[in-house]
């Protein structure tokens, strides 16, 4: 059974200074033109759209999620809870609808890796409520 979205776990390392994660860009964010860092506190939703063009990579930094997504093609709908301990990139593609609801008691702290620049006169977002 094929999942809609692509994950990649990251190589953890830690010692007493604390931790890094790691992994190749080749095996996660060839082609990635612009990056965000989106906060959210506990109870919020974000996104709730999805994009004809764009492929985004996200990683939880801080806290944990509930993140919905929906192939728009197949009508496949899945929930993931990912949270920052799991180590891993989300890659969503084009005509993948999402939203990612922190579920946790602190904020939410989200990292994503986009394959085009945003502009905001073309944004390529469609609101799409899953949440």
């Amino acid at each position: 059974m094929s999942s809609v979205i692509r994950k990649v776990t990251l190589r953890k390392y830690g010692d007493n200074r604390g931790e890094l994660v790691e992994n190749t860009l080749e095996a996660i964010v060839t082609g990635s033109k612009h990056f965000f860092v989106s906060r959210s506190r506990p109870g919020v939703t974000r996104a709730n759209h999805y994009h004809k063009r764009k492929s985004e990579w996200f990683y939880v930094i801080q806290g944990t999620c509930k993140l919905i997504v929906k192939d728009l093609k197949t009508e496949k709908r899945e929930e993931h809870l990912i949270s920052y301990e799991d180590k891993v990139m989300i890659n969503i593609g084009p005509n993948v609808a999402h939203a990612f609801k922190n579920i946790g008691n602190t904020e939410m702290i989200l990292l994503a890796l986009v394959n085009e620049v945003h502009n905001q006169d073309d944004p390529d977002t469609y609101s799409y409520s899953l949440v």
